[in-house]
C-alpha cells in the first residue's frame, strides 16, 4: 500500500489526488461496518465470520473533516481498519498524529508525507506592502511604517521563527484590515479566528484538543490556505489559555491532543482594542505580553483620514448600484447628507453602516 499523507489547504491537497474516481474513507467505514455485522454467533455463543473476499480499491481518500465522522475505535485501531482491504494507494489530509504514528511503524507500507507550500514575504512583496499599504488602510502611516519594518526581518529570513504582532487601538481603525491587505499582497486568504465568539465551555478543548470529532485550532489551522494569521480580539479569552501559545510564538510549533501544527515562517497578527501597552499587559500577563515580537498602537482617526475612508466607501458602496439606484442616491443628494455627519464618526465601521442605511433609506423611499 501507498500512503500519501498531505498537511496543509484543500487546494494544495486536491493537487496531489489522482483523477481517477476515489473511495472516501467514511464509506469504506461504512462498509467496514456493514461487513462486521455479518458475523454470525451460534448456539453455543461461538463467533464464526462469513468468508467474504477482501475488497480491492485503487485509490481511497480521507479529508480534513472525515476522521471526525470516524468512530474512536476506527481511529485507534485505523491501521488495522485500511489494512482489512486491498487498497492501492491511502491519502490522506491532516490526519491526527496517531493515525500518522501508527501507519509509519508499519513496514507493509510505503508512506510519503507532503507539506503545502505557502507564499512567502520576499523583498519584491514588501515593495508592494509599502507602496498599497496607505491606500488600502488609510489614517495609520506611523503604524504602517513599523509593520513594514518587522515584515522587513521576514523577508530576510532572519527570525526562524514566526513573526509575531500586536495590534491594538479602538475598533474599526485598520487592525483587521492591515492583516487582510497583507494577505491580500501575498494573494492568499488570510487565516482568521475571532477569540471573542470563543467564550463556550468547550474552549478549552478547542485550544488543548479533545476528542477527535471535536474542532480545534490545531485542525483548522493545519487546513488553512495562508500563513498569515490573525487571531481577532486575543484579550478575550481567560489568560490561562495564553499558555497553549508559548511554543506557537517561540518557535512556530502549536500542539493539541491530537494534532501538531509547524508554522515557523508564518506572520501572526494578534489583535485588541485596550489603549495603552500597560492595560494589555495587565490583561495579559507577562509570559505571553513578552512573547511578541513587535506591538504596535494604531491610532484614532483624525478628520482628514475619515474623510478619506467616506470618500473610498461611498465610491465602493455606489459602484454596486444599478443605473437607477444610483440615479436616485444623486437625485437625493445622499453624498453631501452623509458627509455632513463627517466630524461625528469616528472608525470605518461607522463609516460604512451609515452609507449603508443612508442608500436603503433613500432607495425604499422612491422604490416602494
Amino acid at each position: 500500500m501507498n500512503v500519501k499523507i498531505f498537511y496543509g489547504g484543500l487546494s494544495g491537497f486536491n493537487e496531489i489526488l489522482p483523477v481517477d474516481i476515489c473511495k472516501n474513507i467514511v464509506d469504506l467505514a461504512i462498509l467496514d461496518d456493514t461487513r462486521h455485522r455479518k458475523i454470525k454467533v451460534d448456539i453455543k455463543g461461538n463467533r464464526s465470520e462469513e468468508e467474504e473476499e477482501t475488497l480491492q480499491f485503487n485509490n481511497v481518500v480521507a479529508f480534513s473533516n472525515d476522521y471526525a465522522s470516524l468512530s474512536e475505535s476506527t481511529i485507534e485501531s485505523f491501521t488495522n481498519f485500511v489494512l482489512r482491504y486491498d487498497i492501492d494507494n491511502l491519502y490522506l489530509q491532516n490526519p491526527p498524529d496517531s493515525i500518522t504514528r501508527h501507519i509509519q511503524e508499519l513496514s507493509c507500507v510505503n508512506c510519503v508525507k507532503y507539506i503545502q507550500k505557502y507564499k512567502l514575504i520576499n523583498m519584491n512583496m514588501l515593495r508592494k506592502i509599502k507602496e498599497g499599504f496607505s491606500k488600502s488602510v488609510i489614517g495609520q502611516e506611523n503604524a504602517q511604517k513599523r509593520i513594514i519594518a518587522a515584515l522587513y526581518n521576514v523577508a530576510k529570513r532572519r527570525y526562524g521563527k514566526p513573526c509575531v504582532m500586536l495590534f491594538y487601538g479602538s475598533t474599526g481603525v485598520g487592525k483587521t484590515e492591515s492583516a487582510k491587505f497583507i494577505a491580500d499582497i501575498l494573494g492568499e486568504h488570510l487565516f482568521r479566528k475571532q477569540f471573542s465568539m470563543l467564550h463556550s465551555e468547550d474552549f478549552s478543548s478547542y485550544i488543548f484538543g479533545g476528542k477527535h470529532n471535536q474542532s480545534s485550532l490545531a485542525k483548522e489551522l493545519l487546513g488553512r490556505e495562508s500563513n498569515i494569521i490573525l487571531f481577532d480580539e486575543f484579550d478575550k479569552p481567560h489568560p490561562v489559555f495564553h499558555s497553549a501559545f508559548y511554543q506557537l510564538f517561540d518557535e512556530g510549533v502549536y500542539v493539541d491532543k491530537n494534532f501538531t501544527v509547524k508554522m515557523q515562517n508564518s506572520v501572526i497578527i494578534c489583535t485588541s482594542n485596550y489603549m495603552s501597552e500597560k492595560e494589555i499587559k495587565s490583561a495579559l500577563g507577562e509570559p505571553i505580553f513578552s512573547r511578541f515580537d513587535v506591538i504596535i498602537k494604531f491610532e484614532k482617526l483624525k478628520a482628514n483620514a475619515i474623510y478619506k475612508i467616506m470618500e473610498k466607501e461611498f465610491d465602493k458602496q455606489y459602484s454596486v448600484l444599478d443605473k437607477y439606484e444610483q440615479d436616485i442616491i444623486d437625485k437625493c443628494d445622499i453624498k453631501d447628507k452623509i458627509f455632513a455627519l463627517s466630524t461625528r464618526l469616528e472608525n470605518a465601521r461607522q463609516i460604512r453602516k451609515i452609507i449603508r442605511e443612508a442608500f436603503s433609506a433613500a432607495l425604499i423611499q422612491e422604490l416602494l
